[in-house]
């Protein structure tokens, strides 16, 4: 089975482009391209290899774990994780953590005291209905 390396080199090849041109596209330095192509060079983030497998037209899971089909098909247009639906830093995780620790009762008044902070309106639970902060 090719090393992800090994991946990432055919998805590039198999658009014709260069290292500097996948990095361009991929919003990374050259220089992470080639680290990406090496042997025992770094990994893409799983957002960079997200963009590299829609970049590329190749499947993510094939990208990412040589399993599956080279080929992109239209049911994978959609990624099923949402990243920005994570935490993105040490601060959110904690952020996070202690949220899940709170009783469900006192989430409403955080969600408006947080939202009241940085004037911005509370957002409904009920889709397309916004609640005065």
């Amino acid at each position: 089975m090719p090393t992800l390396g090994e991946r990432i080199q055919q998805a590039r090849k198999f658009n014709n482009w260069s290292r500097a041109e996948l990095a361009r596209k991929v919003g990374v330095k050259p220089s992470a391209a080639v680290q990406w192509e090496q042997i025992g060079g770094t990994s893409p983030s799983t957002p960079n290899l997200i963009r590299l497998a829609k970049l590329t037209n190749v499947s993510f899971e094939w990208l990412a774990t040589g399993r599956g089909s080279l080929q992109y098909r239209a049911a994978e247009q959609d990624v099923a994780i949402d990243m920005g639906s994570f935490a993105q830093n040490s601060f959110e995780e904690r952020l996070l953590q202690l949220a899940r620790l709170m009783p469900t009762s006192a989430h409403d008044p955080l969600v408006r005291f947080i939202a009241a902070l940085l004037a911005v309106p509370v957002r409904s639970k009920k889709p397309g209905v916004n609640s005065a902060a």
